[in-house]
């Protein structure tokens, strides 16, 4: 019996040795490589063996990766989940730490996370040119697998640490297309601490915590994007906004002017406009109308024709009719003269706002997506005041069309 035992396993690690040989990339017998390794894995000398689901794991990523049709013709298409299962097996059986089986493990690691990555990638670019949704849910499953994957091979390469960041980046944006934050949030807070460059990040993750009214993790994250980009402007803007949001009108107003003051490298003329009627949109939330309306005009000074000065001119006289309403709903009975001239005022703004979004409709020539953006704006908008002073809609027929 002995003797038999022994020569099972000297037959399972020739299979070993077989396999090992034919895997050797200046010859690259995966096929046969392939018909080695799995037998290997199922005698009964060798199925314990750690080195030998390392090598099944190896090769198999050989198979995957070869581009040779009688390769491609024996590699299983779901060969990147037969060569991760492998490696895991490898790694438990491996009870000695042997560096060796290690090393090959983690190989296929980085090469089965880079797959499932590369995969979540196509998904991605497929599911926006077909508007297929369910690829969106694809994308994020192979991101978050493919980087569980890549954690787990333990690898401190800056070139996978780059891929891993850009697969969250990829993985919170198809998240951020379905609407779930859940899976948004796990993305992008890791590319947070890590000071990611991409403003969407930071954008994105402010806009959940606005949605789910948590002041604190908004104000964070746009903390932390200053401190990790102090000279980005963008930075500064966002943080104004969320301070806004919050109600904390110095922090806004000190945002407001730090980004203004690192907004340096602008020259062009729309991008620079652009930038103030941002700032002057902050003050309008504050609400400082006084100072909004100042650089509304600098704006329009700069770029005579932006619609998006005028959508802003619009918002701010819109909320201005709004405040007056709630000041008139405050005064007494007994005062109905002061009442009215609380409404006649509102009336006044309202006029005002419904003028500033017919003039931003009347330039808007519709060039380009933004701008096609901000006619939608002005249109929504305009209604919205044509529907608080009671007006029939006719005359908006024209921008409809």
């Amino acid at each position: 019996m002995a003797l038999v035992g022994l020569a099972l396993t000297a037959s399972a690690q020739l299979r070993l040795d077989n396999a090992k040989n034919y895997a050797n990339p200046k010859k690259g017998y995966y096929d046969k490589a392939k018909i080695e390794i799995d037998a290997a894995c199922e005698e009964e000398g060798t199925k314990s063996n750690p080195e030998v689901w390392a090598w099944k794991g190896y090769i198999y990523c050989r198979l995957g990766e070869s581009e040779k049709p009688k390769i491609k013709k024996v590699c299983p298409e779901n060969w990147a989940e037969i060569a991760y299962e492998a490696a895991l097996k490898s790694k438990e059986l491996n009870t000695e730490k042997e560096a060796g089986i290690i090393e090959l493990n983690n190989a296929v690691f980085k090469t089965v996370a880079g797959r499932f990555i590369d995969e979540a990638y196509n998904d991605y670019e497929n599911a926006g040119k077909n508007n297929d949704t369910s690829l969106y849910r694809a994308c994020i499953n192979k991101v978050d697998k493919g980087i569980k994957i890549y954690q787990s091979s333990g690898a401190q390469d800056p070139q996978i640490k780059e891929s891993v960041n850009y697969a969250r980046y990829i993985g919170g944006s198809a998240a951020r297309v379905l609407g779930d934050n859940k899976s948004a949030k796990m993305f992008y807070k890791p590319l947070v601490r890590a000071g990611y460059d991409k403003e969407y990040v930071y954008q994105s993750l402010v806009a959940i915590y606005q949605y789910e009214k948590d002041t604190i993790e908004a104000m964070k994250v746009a903390k932390t994007f200053t401190e990790k980009h102090p000279n980005d402007y963008k930075a500064f803007l966002l943080g104004a906004r969320v301070s806004a949001w919050a109600g904390n009108v110095e922090s806004a107003k000190t945002y407001a002017k730090a980004a203004m003051e690192k907004a340096t490298e602008i020259t062009d003329v729309a991008d620079k406009s652009a930038l103030i009627c941002n700032i002057a949109d902050i003050y309008s939330d504050i609400p400082d109308y006084e100072t909004a309306q100042a650089e509304f005009a600098r704006a329009i000074e700069i770029m005579p024709n932006n619609p998006m000065a005028y959508n802003g001119l619009g918002r701010l006289h819109y909320n201005k009719g709004i405040d007056f309403a709630k000041a008139a709903d405050l005064v007494p009975p007994d005062k109905q003269d002061e009442y009215d001239q609380m409404m006649a005022k509102a009336t006044q703004e309202y006029e005002e706002s419904i003028k500033m979004y017919k003039k931003s409709l009347d330039i808007n020539d519709k060039s380009d997506y933004e701008k096609q953006q901000r006619f939608v704006e002005a249109l929504r908008s305009i209604k919205m005041v044509y529907a608080r002073v009671n007006r029939p809609l006719d005359d908006l027929k024209v921008y409809e069309q």
